[in-house]
């Protein structure tokens, strides 16, 4: 189908704008190695709450993995998303849907031991969003009325690629405060059956593809990050 060859392209893409990155990331992971692998035990790891996250509940876990560079994992359940809207705001839609994040630190700060200071580095993200029966508002008539049309429920799914830029601070012994921005894009990728034009009238973004049943549509992904955290 038209859809598998176009997310197919799209993957290919992105796995390609990675490789310089992937490439120039394990050479800088090289010399830090070679240069320094005195970590901060006392705080290596760290567990965050992000309070500020929009229409989601979402939790981190860092750890070190050098003196310069960790690792952090995050998790969300995402209970609210948004369609056009007919005005200026968006709509509001229920939802139920889990969201991943992956992401590569590099602290650079002199002054300060790791994970503290300044930050820049990569951030990948997955999202599943399972919205309620009848999201669209289709008229509920009966299958032998002429004007009856059937609308399955909308699933979409989401890949993020971004760049991050952010500070993370030492509140006393073991507590942390984080803010950070980042910039990226979203290839989503939504189906409901019988939905047609009801998918790119209704969702966010500029759809690529467009079929009866399903549509790709890219949106430029602006972030911002803020979390408190306990470090260990």
């Amino acid at each position: 189908m038209k859809y598998i060859k176009h997310l197919s392209w799209l993957v290919s893409f992105l796995a390609i704008a990675l490789a310089p990155l992937s490439a120039a990331q394990a050479q800088h992971e090289d010399v830090i190695d070679s240069e320094d692998k005195v970590l901060n035990p006392e705080h290596d790891r760290i567990i965050k709450f992000r309070p500020l996250d929009i229409d989601q509940v979402s939790f981190a876990f860092e750890k070190l993995r050098s003196s310069r560079v960790s690792n952090e994992l995050g998790i969300s359940y995402i209970y609210n998303s948004t369609f056009k809207g007919s005005g200026f705001l968006p709509d509001e839609k229920k939802v139920n849907g889990l969201g991943v994040r992956m992401s590569q630190r590099h602290y650079t700060s002199q002054k300060k031991q790791s994970p503290f200071g300044f930050y820049h580095g990569p951030v990948f993200g997955y999202r599943l969003l399972v919205f309620e029966k009848n999201v669209f508002g289709v008229e509920d008539l009966p299958p032998s009325d002429p004007d009856y049309r059937f609308v399955g429920r909308l699933y979409q799914n989401s890949l993020d690629l971004s760049y991050q830029l952010g500070w993370q601070f030492q509140l006393g012994r073991h507590f942390t405060l984080e803010t950070g921005a980042g910039l990226g894009g979203r290839v989503k990728y939504a189906r409901a059956v019988g939905a047609d034009e009801l998918l790119t009238d209704n969702i966010i973004g500029h759809a690529v593809v467009a079929e009866k049943n399903s549509a790709i549509f890219l949106v430029p992904l602006p972030q911002f990050n803020f979390s408190i955290g306990y470090s260990y």
